[in-house]
């Protein structure tokens, strides 16, 4: 059929506590846009109320219900369209999934074929915080709200089953088929965060707004309206597919197919400025006294070329970056077209070209200039274009909208992280680097930062200035007798000389993740007070003022320079907090410590049959089987934790799971204590390791222990647990993966403390205070909650004291964040 007569119906699915009416403003928009009047709008509405019923004849329909009625609605209410676009919100991003996965694991992926798209909006895909001890209180009832309870173990079951087999899908069959999800988060959204937001999807943009005005857009050139109608017109225009197949799904590296998406205006940017082509390269670092007119006529075509083509992101960073360098293009354009002359050439300038040049240099850059005031301009408009231009840049590689073979660098290779990479600090050889030289709006305060620190031991200039983000850059020889060189920093007027090893530590341990600049991610190095700064080659402990890994520190041990982040505690929930968690007897108390360790890829990273060995080995003397054997002579019995076997989860080269059961004589597991990890994959970017203990049946415990023996724990006890179970899970487990004495991190590592009260899922949850006993921390405004956890960034890897400091301030935090506001540390022993 062609796409011009192509019968397309857009569906809209409300969230959690909305109603159909929801969808009103988006309606509007698209019912008075002309180029999509022929477009259906068609509205699935559910149940979903706010207050508790009191009917006993009715009940609140959970996800597989609502699933199940959206089956029904798009079989009948959309038969006759012959392509969909799926747009929801909030919880009804978690409906469309769930639909999505009951379909292909019931075998009926061909019947999704005309559905064509999905669009997320602020859709919970790791569930969501916001008031949750609340939502748990007084929505205990409610299986909609239950499912949003981060990780939710169905959910994210749901959600692997759409990633693996529709998003990443190649082919259509009975259990896949290909359909592109499109996934946007709003930027002031507190209710579902972005991280939540985006999930695994490789799809993600930003809009602007909050949880509710995210779907209210005012006019057809708000963000929202404009994302929505960009992929109506990509869903109408894509071809039909071929007999037996489905147009293919771009993997997410790849541009899109037609020429409304964001990929396809990056792919046009790129082709008017190609990163470090030869001519853009020689703008970047050359005079302009001896610029051949090959490279003004190049640039001015750039610049014409951008100024025909509004490039009206979707993506507001990216929107905003391509405006900000569109403007520094034109500005930079007007300029040369002004300054330079077709027949007033610099003779001087034209005997130093190259003979390829001279061909056609028969324009030279400034004829009559004065020579200052006219370089100066130049060169800030110049700073100013490729500041943007970087910027833009590093965006479009990081959303992954560089396609190969566009923007190739000098060398000719085509690699995406060519395109993002800084270029190489000019060759000081011939003489001419002069403090400053290369950042003309900076060069009078690096001079006066020059002048202070020289005293130090800096040499003298030994590459052009450059900006790193917001930091102005210069390389420096050593002074006499001073060792090594220096890296002079100035940023919002601070200056900061580093020595060179520090700085190259420094660079090294933030280019181990990738592409783009290193310093974006672990930020530059500081000190206390406001004057010029000296960090010399002897320092051990650099503080950092953070880039987008956070605040951190720089620490010298015996295997070199390595970045660890500065502390801080959080209830955000790591991707992995629900692992090992699903298809087992729910245990009724379990106490968690998850190790998150985002450490870049290398070479050995395998569960080796050698390690399997030495970790079983070492298991039953661990202090994790030491604080199973404890619970139990604490209360009379010797229960010990000595035989560890494999499971009940899955073991393989890149994962482990251990456990060890202790049990009354009737069989009846009472205590486990379990060790799992697992190495990075498609869903998961990194290590993670386990260690819990957790109270299967304290009915069978009781039945072990000496009769009359309470089976509630303390807040001693759950101390000793966490404190085991985390030295366990970042000491003992990561040795059994890899060589942790070479492994870098390629982001901030985590650690999070988890106690919660479970059981049968289609049972409610027993509050925490039936399991711990927590009358000792004072009043709270809440009820007993059912889970309670506390995220740590840190290198999890500590010493015992300071690890026991550490642990009982983020119980403190976690126990103040539910409610036990007078709780503090001389509580907790």
């Amino acid at each position: 059929m062609d796409a011009g007569t192509t019968n397309l119906g857009v569906v809209f699915i409300h969230g959690l506590f909305s109603s159909e009416r929801t969808w009103d403003p988006l309606a509007r928009l698209l019912e008075s846009d002309e180029e999509l009047a022929a477009v259906t709008v068609r509205r699935f509405g559910y149940a979903s109320p706010r207050l508790r019923r009191f009917r006993p004849d009715r009940r609140t329909a959970d996800y597989n219900d609502l699933a199940d009625r959206l089956k029904t609605f798009l079989h009948y209410q959309a038969a006759e369209y012959d392509r969909l676009l799926l747009v929801a919100h909030s919880q009804g991003g978690l409906i469309v999934q769930r639909y999505l996965a009951r379909m292909i694991n019931s075998g009926q992926g061909r019947q999704l074929t005309k559905i064509r798209g999905v669009m997320l909006l602020a859709c919970p895909n790791d569930g969501s915080d916001f008031m949750l001890p609340l939502r748990s209180a007084w929505w205990q009832g409610n299986p909609q709200v239950r499912a949003l309870t981060p990780l939710d173990p169905d959910v994210k079951d749901a959600q692997r089953t759409v990633l693996e087999r529709i998003v990443y899908a190649k082919d259509v069959g009975a259990s896949s088929c290909p359909v592109p999800f499109w996934v946007f988060g709003g930027s002031e959204d507190k209710v579902v965060v972005r991280a939540s937001a985006q999930g695994a999807f490789p799809r993600f943009f930003m809009l602007p707004g909050d949880h509710f005005s995210i779907i209210r857009p005012t006019s057809h050139t708000d963000p929202a309206y404009v994302a929505l109608r960009t992929h109506l017109l990509e869903v109408r225009r894509r071809a039909d597919p071929a007999p037996g197949a489905v147009a293919s799904n771009p993997s997410p590296s790849a541009a899109q197919d037609t020429p409304w998406g964001d990929s396809a205006k990056a792919a046009r940017i790129l082709e008017a400025l190609p990163p470090y082509a030869d001519w853009l390269k020689t703008l970047r670092t050359q005079d302009f006294f001896a610029v051949s007119g090959r490279v003004g006529r190049l640039f001015r075509e750039a610049a014409d070329a951008l100024g025909d083509d509004p490039l009206q992101f979707i993506d507001p960073a990216l929107h905003d970056a391509a405006t900000a360098c569109g403007r520094a293009t034109t500005d930079l354009s007007e300029a040369m077209t002004e300054l330079l002359s077709a027949d007033r050439v610099d003779a001087e300038a034209y005997e130093d070209l190259s003979a390829r040049e001279e061909e056609d240099a028969r324009t030279l850059l400034l004829g009559e200039h004065r020579r200052g005031e006219s370089e100066l301009r130049l060169n800030t408009l110049r700073d100013v274009f490729f500041e943007s231009y970087d910027v833009l840049v590093r965006l479009l590689n990081e959303r992954l909208y560089a396609p190969e073979g566009t923007a190739s660098p000098a060398g000719g290779t085509s690699e995406p992280e060519a395109v993002a990479a800084r270029p190489a600090a000019p060759d000081a050889a011939d003489g001419r680097s002069r403090v400053g030289r290369g950042l003309p709006r900076h060069e009078h305060e690096l001079r006066r930062a020059y002048d202070r620190l020289r005293s130090a031991g800096i040499g003298e200039p030994a590459s052009d200035a450059y900006l790193s983000g917001a930091t102005a850059v210069q390389h420096f020889a050593a002074g006499e007798g001073t060792g090594p060189g220096w890296v002079l920093g100035l940023r919002d007027g601070r200056a900061v000389a580093v020595s060179e090893p520090v700085w190259n530590a420094l660079t090294e341990a933030g280019g181990s993740a990738a592409q783009g600049d290193p310093l974006d991610r672990v930020g530059h190095p500081t000190a206390p007070g406001t004057g010029p700064t000296v960090i010399g080659p002897d320092e051990q402990r650099v503080a950092l003022e953070g880039g987008s890994w956070g605040r951190g520190l720089l620490v010298r041990g015996d295997d070199g320079w390595r970045w660890e982040p500065q502390v801080d505690l959080g209830f955000d929930r790591t991707p992995s907090a629900a692992n090992w968690t699903a298809g087992r007897p729910a245990p009724q108390l379990r106490l968690r410590v998850l190790v998150t360790l985002p450490w870049t890829a290398a070479e050995g990273r395998e569960v080796t049959p050698e390690r399997r060995r030495d970790l079983k080995d070492r298991l039953p003397f661990s202090r994790l089987a030491g604080a199973v054997t404890t619970l139990s002579l604490r209360r009379g019995a010797d229960l010990r934790a000595v035989s560890w076997n494999p499971g009940p989860y899955r073991n393989a080269i890149d994962s482990i799971s251990y456990s060890a059961t202790v049990a009354p004589p009737d069989g009846r597991p009472a205590l486990t204590g379990a060790v799992m990890a697992s190495l990075p994959g498609a869903l998961q970017p990194s290590t993670v390791t386990c260690a819990e203990i957790a109270i299967q049946d304290t009915a069978a415990w009781a039945a072990a222990l000496p009769p009359g023996t309470s089976t509630r724990l303390t807040l001693e006890e759950v101390q000793h647990v966490l404190l085991a179970s985390w030295e366990t899970a970042a000491n003992l487990l990561p040795a059994a993966v890899c060589d942790t004495t070479t492994a870098r991190w390629a982001g901030p590592p985590t650690v999070e403390l988890r106690l919660t009260a479970e059981g049968p899922h289609d049972q409610p949850r027993a509050g925490l205070d039936t399991l711990i006993d927590l009358s000792g921390l004072g009043p709270t405004d809440r009820g007993s909650p059912s889970e309670m956890a506390v995220t740590i960034t840190v290198s999890p890897m500590l010493g015992d004291t300071e690890r026991r400091k550490l642990l009982r301030r983020a119980l403190v935090h976690m126990l103040q964040g539910f409610g036990h506001v007078e709780v503090d540390e001389h509580l907790l022993v």
